[in-house]
């Protein structure tokens, strides 16, 4: 009896997943509001950009999952290697100051589209036999994140972009800390611009 109530518990201990560290408010800089947290485990955290739009869900949507989607930003190349309505496979390289040019292989995924009343895109590293690291890039090799839109009942879209990585290399995570945040609140203004077209 003893030894079975011993087993018992220690299955629910290990079961348990650490709790997620909450996010902190950094700023808001024309009405995106930037958070972080840290992540179990890493040296470096996980970033969060919010914000309300009064763009259509359908051109945000599509503005975050868009096949045409020109490079700009911190990209210099994106190759879409393969591609379905729902799932995307590209090889990209980002331009990175100060320190070696980074690239990626990333996989995304369309899990709700505009149609279902709200949208939502996965992303994450992946690999693929085409694109092999080489020698003037870096590789990442760990990103995950995700796009939420949501409509709101006062006629707004809710959009929350919150996105992980290790930009590989030597960077020191506090160094890294704020490049990563005014990147992901670059992209966010990239989506609304892109969103709201011409």
């Amino acid at each position: 009896m003893l030894s079975n109530l011993l087993i018992a518990t220690l299955l629910l201990v290990s079961s348990e997943t650490p709790e997620e560290p909450a996010w902190k408010a950094m700023r808001t800089v024309d009405g995106l509001t930037i958070s972080a947290r840290e992540v179990n485990g890493s040296h470096f955290e996980e970033v969060m950009v919010t914000t309300l739009s009064m763009q259509p869900l359908a051109a945000l949507c599509d503005a975050v999952w868009g096949r045409d989607a020109k490079v700009e930003g911190h990209f210099k190349k994106r190759v879409v290697i393969r591609e379905s309505h729902s799932e995307r496979w590209t090889y990209e390289q980002l331009k990175v100051p100060i320190v070696t040019d980074r690239d990626i292989v990333v996989h995304s995924q369309l899990v709700a589209s505009a149609d279902t009343g709200r949208c939502e895109v996965l992303f994450e590293t992946g690999t693929d036999p085409d694109f092999p690291k080489t020698r003037d890039h870096v590789r990442v090799t760990s990103l995950r994140g995700r796009w939420t839109l949501e409509p709101t009942t006062d006629g707004k879209v809710a959009i929350t972009y919150t996105v992980y990585s290790e930009p590989g290399g030597k960077i020191p995570a506090w160094m890294a800390r704020g490049g990563q945040r005014d990147a992901a609140l670059i992209f966010m203004k990239t989506i609304l611009s892109r969103a709201a077209g011409p």
